[in-house]
This record gives C-alpha cells, sequence and structure tokens, in this order.
C-alpha cells in the first residue's frame, strides 16, 4: 500500500500542538536540521551519531560498561520514539510512518534542580520528516489518513513498524558491543511499556494505555514478547487504618536490565528486573507514601 501524505497543515500544526503537551517530552513534524541526526544513520557500521548518544549515556552515568552505555542508548531511543508514537496513537488514532529515513533526533540540554543539586544531561527531541500515516476511526483527521479496517490491524501496523525499525539498530550494536539481541529487544520492549504508561496517566487514559501496550506486546511470535515486561501496582494503606488505602499506582515491570548497577553509583534501579519482588515493591512502596505525605499527586 502506498503511504498517503496527509493534509500538511492540519497534520504538522494538530502533531506539533500535541508534542507540546506532554512533560519532558518533544516531538513534531519538520524538516530535517544539520545537527540532527536520521535514525537510519544511526545503524551505519561507523556512526559517529552513535558514537556520541553511547558518550551521552557514559556522561550521564560515570564508570558504566560499554554494554550498559549500550543498554542506556536502546532503551532511551525508544523511550523518546515510543512516547511521541504513544501520544499520536492514543490521543489522535494515528500511527505514523516509521521508516528509519523519516525520523531525525535532535539532541537538547536539560537542566535540573533537586534538593539543592543541580546540573544538565542530554535529551532527544524526535521530529517526523513526513506526514504519512494511518488510521481507523481517526480522532480528527477524517479521510486525511490512510484507513485501516480495525483497531486490530492498526495496532499491528504499529507493531511491525516498531519491529522493522528497530531490528537494524539491535543487530548493529549486537555486532559491535555484543549485547545480545534478546536483551535489546526486552530494553525495547519496557521502554513501550513506560512509554504508554506515562502518555495514558498523562492524558487521563492510563487504563487503556496500558491495555494497548499490553496488547502491543503480548504477541508471542513477536520479538518484543517476554513474559516479565508489563505492570503491576502498588498500594500504600494508612498506618492507623490499614484496611484504608491512602495510595495506589501502577508501575512499569522491567523484562531487560540497563545495568546501570555496572556505574560508579553501584545500585539496582528501583524496579530493576534483578531485584526480588519484595524488595521492589517495598521500594515503591516507601515511595509512594513520601508522595502522600508530601502532598504530591
Amino acid at each position: 500500500m502506498t503511504l498517503k501524505t496527509v493534509n500538511q497543515a492540519s497534520y504538522t500544526d494538530r502533531v506539533n500542538a500535541l508534542g507540546k503537551r506532554f512533560e519532558g517530552l518533544k516531538f513534531g513534524v519538520g524538516a530535517h536540521e544539520e545537527n540532527g541526526c536520521r535514525f537510519d544513520q544511526l545503524t551505519t557500521e561507523h556512526s559517529e551519531w552513535r558514537s556520541t548518544l553511547m558518550r551521552f549515556e557514559a556522561d550521564r552515568c560515570p564508570g558504566l560498561d560499554s554494554k550498559g552505555q549500550v543498554a542506556f542508548l536502546i532503551g532511551d531511543t525508544a523511550y523518546y520514539l515510543l512516547s511521541a508514537v504513544a501520544a499520536l496513537y492514543l490521543c489522535e488514532g494515528l500511527v505514523p510512518s516509521l521508516a528509519s529515513d523519516n525520523l531525525t533526533l535532535i539532541d537538547y540540554d536539560v537542566h535540573w534542580q533537586e534538593n539543592g543539586d543541580s546540573g544538565v544531561y542530554k535529551s532527544l527531541e524526535v521530529r517526523l520528516l513526513g506526514t504519512g500515516c494511518w488510521a481507523f476511526a481517526p480522532r480528527s483527521l477524517g479521510n486525511e489518513a490512510i484507513p485501516v479496517s480495525s483497531q486490530t490491524e492498526l495496532r499491528d501496523l504499529l507493531r511491525q513498524q516498531i519491529e522493522h525499525l528497530f531490528q537494524p539498530l539491535i543487530e548493529r550494536l549486537y555486532q559491535s558491543h555484543r549485547l545480545g539481541r534478546a536483551a535489546q529487544w526486552r530494553l525495547v520492549a519496557d521502554a513501550l511499556a513506560v512509554a504508554f504508561l506515562m502518555i495514558g496517566r498523562q492524558s487521563g487514559i492510563e487504563e487503556e494505555a496500558r491495555a494497548e501496550a499490553l496488547a502491543l506486546l503480548k504477541q508471542p511470535d513477536s520479538p518484543l514478547f517476554n513474559r516479565q515486561t508489563g505492570y503491576f501496582e502498588v498500594t500504600v494503606t494508612d498506618k492507623h487504618i490499614p484496611e484504608k488505602i491512602v495510595a495506589r499506582q501502577h508501575f512499569r515491570a522491567r523484562g531487560g536490565c540497563c545495568r546501570y548497577y555496572t556505574s560508579d553509583a553501584a545500585s539496582y534501579c528501583s524496579t530493576c528486573v534483578l531485584l526480588p519482588e519484595s524488595e521492589r515493591n517495598s521500594r515503591l512502596s516507601t515511595y509512594l507514601n513520601q508522595q502522600f505525605e508530601a502532598g504530591t499527586p
């Protein structure tokens, strides 16, 4: 099927407006910039951009081993890209073209302050270079997108595009740094799960978002499939009234490991797949209780 290009103004304006809605995320439609990297450039044998992204990860986590840098690279790249995809899919009912030459990544500095500390880290803006897309019962674009016959077909089309997009990068990273293909696919699956969770939460449709993510991830013949990636809920009860729930939240259950423990910090993430479930839940219960006591929603 030849991908139809939608009306430039309506698609571009809607996507760019959507890209400003979500905290910690930049995406939109526009032209390639000289300081950007087309996704297909990450998969060449001697990619300067791939080396640059690995340096970003090494700077952010001093001491991180080379496989850890690869793990962060694949996980972060997938998270930023799939967050943009999740926003379009969940909020507009659209699947954009994920051809590797239709995507540009642009790095930018994020300045942070917390508890008296401050610093800068690199984040990635996702830019779609074209306006091709598919939809089933689109929310706002009418007949401007290529129609598909069902939500299932749209979801399958999205999953197949994600698989096709990441396979060459995963193969290149395996050949250059020997981080296993299955381990990398688990990191992409984890990124998809958390991207849908966060976009769904900010949009007020978290339950729907989790269901869509699981439908994408739990296809047995897909490289995205593993038994561990998914979601779990943590609840916190009142100290004095144990039957009273004061806070509850869903978290992403990891299937892959980012190897943060190899960095100078020498610690595990709170949701690390290597942690016993009881310790993971205890850490997150403490976090939720702190949020509750601080009055943070």
